[in-house]
């Protein structure tokens, strides 16, 4: 087999190619094409692969068709026709179905309902109008509430829903769950409980689960069987990007890794945010209040997306604190408050709207800056000040990612934006009674040949080869 590596992304809107030796660990080009997923996938992928040899020539001859990849090694990520659409089912909402949550997110599903305690008719008939190409049961930790889950398991079964469940609720009623759900002719996996033990999570065998089938069966339903035997589809995009991410945090092999890390990634309809790490509680007369979290960590923020979402963000953010952004950061532009609102609307009305003005640039990054800043405080903990007998004391909820060192900005904005540092630069904390565990001095790096999804498809075959891409194409800014 040849040393060339094709790695994949098939996007709703691009479908991107990275080539890498693999001998020598070293990016040789990158193209994309616009994805054709909702006719034939082959169609851009073919056309990404002309490009790539066009602008390279990395091939004997010019692409004629899809064999041009039979001696290469070749993996793909896929969040094309919306991605993995998964609904949690479980006991108690700030139990169980977090657990299940970051297990579904981590995966790279895109959860599109989440509901707790039995289940009702009304409620199940919303779950079917949803769609799901999973569903992720749980409830109960291990030896404890079996009745729900087991009440769950029923009703879904007498549903119309013809999709895998994966189920990683209470060991002691997993066999009765699957029993049930089989007789109701649906298809079953069981694995570990996401929680275990109250307060302890155990989310990886049900993100290994839901990729596994990913791999087996969704990329059929997403437009990628035409690919099979030729293009294996491994992982969701999002899946693929957190490898990516624990790869350069952890290391490969006998190599370092940069240790714990947050990667911020700003798009047109969401944020997503990324964080390795396990976060604990850190200082004096701290008092933690909240489950354990995800060593690796996935947060999707819907709202926060600079164009379909570019309304939502000025909302949330208020025009006084964007305009004063716009002056602190960019003094030499004259905008006012009208502009910038006339300038919201237009990108939220149309999507595909490119800069055209000169402040207009500008006003992307400060509306990326806001969604940046409020995905990472929904995503890191946050600390509480309290007056107690004893004296002052914090109490603590969430991952503590105040002395993370590294902080990732990967997405077009950070591509194509000349102001990225301005984008991910950290705010002063304010000394409020409530405090978001942010990271405070970190060093700031850019993913600007969109790698990340590339670095996590070579993590489990080629570590070594995916870290060393890791290190030198994340280039550092601050």
């Amino acid at each position: 087999m040849s040393s060339l590596a094709i790695l994949i992304d098939f996007g709703s809107t691009f479908t991107k190619v990275s080539a890498v030796d693999l001998a020598s660990a070293q990016l040789l080009g990158r193209s994309q094409s616009a994805s054709t997923v909702l006719t034939d996938v082959r169609e851009g992928l073919l056309r990404a692969l002309v490009s790539l040899h066009e602008r390279h020539g990395l091939f004997n001859e010019a692409p004629q068709d899809l064999s041009i990849l039979n001696d290469k090694f070749v993996l793909a990520s896929s969040s094309a026709a919306g991605g993995l659409r998964i609904v949690v089912v479980g006991n108690v909402p700030g139990l169980t179905v977090e657990a299940a949550n970051q297990a579904a997110l981590g995966a790279g599903a895109k959860v599109v309902g989440a509901t707790a305690f039995k289940l009702n008719p009304a409620k199940l008939a919303d779950l079917e109008l949803l769609r799901p190409d999973m569903i992720l049961l749980t409830g109960g930790v291990d030896g404890g509430d079996a009745a729900t889950i087991l009440h769950n398991a029923a009703l879904l079964a007498q549903s119309s829903l013809a999709v895998p469940i994966v189920v990683a609720g209470n060991r002691l009623a997993a066999d009765e769950v699957a029993d049930l759900l089989r007789r109701g002719g649906k298809e079953v996996a069981c694995v570990a409980n996401v929680m275990p033990h109250a307060g302890k999570l155990d989310v990886e065998p049900a993100r290994e689960a839901i990729r596994q089938i990913f791999m087996a069966r969704i990329t059929q339903a997403k437009g990628l069987d035409g690919l099979a035997g030729i293009v294996p589809v491994v992982l969701p995009t999002p899946m693929a990007v957190l490898e990516g991410v624990r790869l350069g945090a952890e290391g490969a092999e006998a190599e370092a890794g940069w240790g714990d890390m947050l990667v911020v990634d700003v798009g047109g309809a969401t944020t997503d945010v990324h964080s390795i790490g396990y976060g604990h509680a850190g200082g004096e007369n701290v008092i933690v209040q909240s489950m354990a979290e995800a060593y690796a960590k996935r947060t999707v923020e819907g709202d926060l997306g600079i164009r379909y979402n570019a309304g939502t963000i000025f909302e949330r953010a208020g025009a006084a604190a964007l305009l004063e952004d716009l002056q602190r950061g960019f003094g030499h532009i004259a905008v006012t408050g009208a502009m910038l609102r006339g300038y919201v609307d237009e990108i939220g009305h149309d999507t595909s709207t490119l800069p055209q003005a000169g402040w207009h640039g500008a006003a992307d990054a400060v509306l990326a800056r806001a969604a940046v800043d409020i995905a990472i405080a929904r995503h890191v903990g946050r600390r509480e000040r309290i007056v107690a007998r004893e004296g002052e004391a914090w109490l603590h909820y969430g991952k503590d990612m105040r002395d993370t060192h590294t902080l990732i900005g990967t997405g077009g904005v950070f591509v194509h934006n000349p102001s990225a540092a301005f984008i991910l630069a950290q705010r002063e904390q304010p000394n409020d009674r409530v405090q978001a565990l942010r990271p405070r001095q970190p060093s700031i790096y850019l993913d600007t040949s969109y790698l990340l999804y590339a670095v996590g498809l070579l993590a489990q075959e080629y570590p070594s080869v995916g870290l060393r891409l890791f290190q030198q194409h994340m280039q550092q800014i601050g």
